[in-house]
């Protein structure tokens, strides 16, 4: 079936549309993708993934009142999706095959027990610490990524850091 010349109208303006988003944004997607901790690899797929995704509602109809903030947290939810996914495999990993200990990644294992006690936070916690000590965002970034306040992001932040510290045994440094 033939789109009428509204809808092939339509088309094209999305379809511009998409390519000036990615024209415009596309390097600072990357990049946000990379900050959130993905790697080269990861973080090209997670922006054709959100290109794509966009384009695909755009031509469901959708109205997208802020289509590169829609990019942005399409993003970081792909990215954290690629975290999880991770994560579970680190887990699953040493479950399949005990005897094998080549699964540790390069990180030291100070890195490794501050992360996974991290990991153990209630997931906005997590996210928002994630944000701002490795993709080194700013609460006023990260609040507009997670879609909470910027006080609401230093409250998070706030409250996971004296659980990690409690259970990490970490005494404040005055």
């Amino acid at each position: 079936m033939q789109p009428s010349a509204s809808q092939a109208s339509h088309l094209v303006d999305d379809a511009a549309m998409v390519t000036d988003l990615h024209a415009a944004h596309g390097g600072a997607l990357y990049d946000f993708a990379r900050h959130l901790g993905l790697s080269d690899e990861q973080a090209a797929d997670a922006l054709q993934e959100a290109i794509l995704r966009l384009w695909r509602e755009l031509r469901r109809g959708m109205f997208i009142e802020r289509p590169p903030a829609w990019l942005y947290r399409t993003v970081y939810r792909l990215a954290m999706e690629q975290h999880r996914w991770r994560h579970r495999l680190s887990l699953l990993l040493p479950r399949l095959a005990p005897h094998r200990t080549d699964y540790a990644g390069p990180e030291s294992s100070d890195r490794l027990t501050v992360w996974a006690a991290v990991d153990g936070l209630p997931s906005r916690q997590r996210h928002v610490l994630y944000l701002h000590y490795v993709a080194d965002l700013t609460f006023e970034q990260i609040a507009g990524v997670v879609g909470i306040s910027a006080s609401a992001t230093r409250t998070h932040a706030s409250r996971g850091i004296a659980t990690l510290r409690e259970r990490l045994s970490i005494e404040e440094i005055s």
